[in-house]
């Protein structure tokens, strides 16, 4: 072993490693692999540097970690904010010492969707922009490329500029100015009593109601939103309010619900409920809304696993029997069976 400040670690794209040894962060590695710093599940990291986000898990290692002697590179298999964030500590130790805190807020906002730091959120904003074809600053033609050659190109192009993002982030507003409006007009909603969230502790379920008339009077969503509930009101201004990691968010007798990231981690710093299956329940609201909408649950193994009601579509069901019906589901799926062997 060799200590981690005495070797420069260079990046490799992880579809380029070969037989080189290496360290993963934040994704999984391969049989070339010598050391895992990861927060995703089933992953090989060592106890003493576990944490709920990968770049947390950099920073312990930094610390008090060693580098196995024939390592000279890091990758990852995939790019996001805390990836990138994971990555830039790794091979940058000492800049990244300097903004420690902040950079790990950043990874919060990217993979939990909350933070500390408003400018953290601004900064991962700006990170994923650039990986949608649509806002991103690079050539639209990257995009055409495999999976493994788009986070070779973001990779390189952003462990590059992220001191400048972190530092200057107010050059920036053109990419997060849609977001950072959106959770104001969220948070107001919130504050003003518009939007309505109320938790079940019991059932680890935040249920959150939007207005009849939505909450677009003074702004609107993102052009950008990648779901339903994302164009209906800010996921940050929620879960930065909200202990619960199940959350159903209605609007009128349109239903959606969510696990939260953390639950598809190897989240390390309190107990969460386990996810449990909707697949069967989405069969039966199926049968009692008799047609008039679809619902469909995308798997307890997807990173954030919902239960989703065809777009545009409104059920037959109050919202007083979704909240009744999902919460018995959860507390019902999550109770150990009362049968015992003999």
């Amino acid at each position: 072993m060799t200590s981690r400040s005495s070797t420069k670690l260079s990046y490799v794209p992880f579809h380029l490693l070969g037989d080189k040894p290496h360290v993963i962060v934040d994704g999984r590695g391969n049989e070339h692999t010598r050391l895992t710093l990861s927060h995703w599940p089933g992953n090989t990291t060592p106890s003493q540097f576990k944490a709920d986000l990968s770049a947390e898990i950099v920073f312990n290692f930094l610390d008090h970690g060693e580098l196995p002697a024939d390592v000279e590179v890091a990758s990852n298999n995939h790019f996001d904010e805390d990836g990138l964030v994971s990555l830039y500590a790794m091979i940058n130790p000492e800049e990244a010492q300097e903004n420690r805190e902040f950079l790990i807020d950043v990874a919060r906002a990217g993979d939990f969707s909350k933070f500390e730091d408003r400018d953290a959120a601004r900064v991962a904003w700006v990170i994923s922009a650039w990986t949608d074809p649509d806002r991103s600053p690079l050539n639209r033609t990257i995009f055409s490329g495999t999976h493994d050659e788009l986070a070779a190109i973001l990779f390189d192009e952003l462990l590059e500029r992220l001191p400048a993002i972190v530092d200057k982030i107010g050059h920036f507003e053109t990419f997060w100015a849609e977001e950072d409006n959106f959770l104001d007009l969220t948070e107001d909603a919130i504050d003003k009593g518009l939007i309505e969230i109320s938790e079940d502790k019991e059932a680890d379920l935040a249920i959150v109601v939007i207005p009849d008339g939505g909450i677009h009077g003074q702004g609107r969503p993102p052009t950008h939103a990648v779901s339903w509930i994302s164009s209906v009101c800010h996921p940050m201004a929620i879960h930065n309010r909200v202990d619960s990691h199940r959350i159903l968010v209605m609007h009128k007798r349109h239903y959606s619900f969510y696990y939260r990231y953390e639950t598809w981690i190897d989240y390390v710093s309190r107990s969460l409920a386990p996810r449990v299956d909707l697949s069967d329940f989405a069969k039966r609201l199926n049968t009692m809304e008799k047609g008039s909408t679809h619902w469909n649950f995308s798997g307890v193994n997807d990173i954030i696993g919902r239960l989703t009601m065809r777009d545009k579509s409104d059920s037959r069901l109050s919202p007083n029997e979704i909240v009744k019906l999902l919460s018995s589901e959860l507390l019902l799926s999550s109770r150990p069976s009362s049968h015992t062997s003999e």
